[in-house]
């Protein structure tokens, strides 16, 4: 596994290819970034990464469109999309119905997101190839990963409590491309799937819990 230099004792500025899963330099609290990348934060669904994200950053979950941060920071969420369709079509119409609306939604806008000069952070599963090869050649920067790791059960348990289940093949199909981009612990360089990112992190959720921060200087 390849190590990076901590910053401060416990502040990170990623490089490349990290993996903090089960070690010692998980007890990372900042992640540093330059301003005006574009930074994916990535896992299959109910890995948490809403739950970060939530955490770190002054969002609800219930905005309706991308939200402007301080900093010129720009935060997109397809639940912004489902948010919004949602309050178009009101609680009886099922979300199989307008799931390809939320998906062209949030299509929309991330592409408007990374045509403009902000910092972008993005969520998503991170398991569609054709998009992440569309964000890497959309984005025209530098374009970081964090991949939020976890156990298929934890997932499970994190699906559950949003009530929010991923129908089992589904799922399935989202472990399967999981695994091909995030390998072995002992990797000693990133996938080919991600190896056009600047940088890499990968965490679990030990090491996402202890994150405070994410600040783009």
């Amino acid at each position: 596994m390849v190590g990076e230099r901590l910053v401060h004792g416990r502040e990170l500025a990623p490089r490349r290819w990290q993996d903090l899963r089960g070690t010692a330099d998980g007890h990372v609290e900042v992640l540093r970034y330059p301003r005006g990348v574009v930074l994916v934060v990535a896992g299959v669904p109910g890995a948490g990464k809403s739950t970060l994200l939530h955490r770190l950053f002054p969002i609800s979950g219930a905005e309706q469109a991308p939200v402007w941060l301080p900093g010129d920071v720009l935060v997109v969420d397809s639940e912004q999309a489902r948010n919004r369709w949602r309050q178009h079509l009101g609680p009886r119409v099922p979300y199989r119905l307008y799931r390809p609306l939320v998906h062209l939604t949030n299509l929309w806008s991330t592409l408007r997101a990374l045509r403009r000069g902000a910092t972008v952070v993005l969520h998503d599963c991170g398991t569609r190839r054709w998009w992440r090869h569309l964000v890497t050649r959309a984005a025209r920067r530098p374009v970081h990963v964090i991949l939020l790791d976890v156990p298929p059960e934890l997932a499970l348990a994190g699906q559950r409590a949003r009530n929010r289940l991923v129908r089992g093949r589904a799922f399935r199909r989202h472990l399967r491309a999981w695994r091909r981009l995030v390998p072995d612990p002992e990797a000693a360089a990133p996938p080919r799937s991600v190896s056009s990112c600047a940088s890499c992190l990968v965490l679990d959720r030990a090491a996402a819990a202890r994150l405070r921060a994410i600040s783009f200087s």
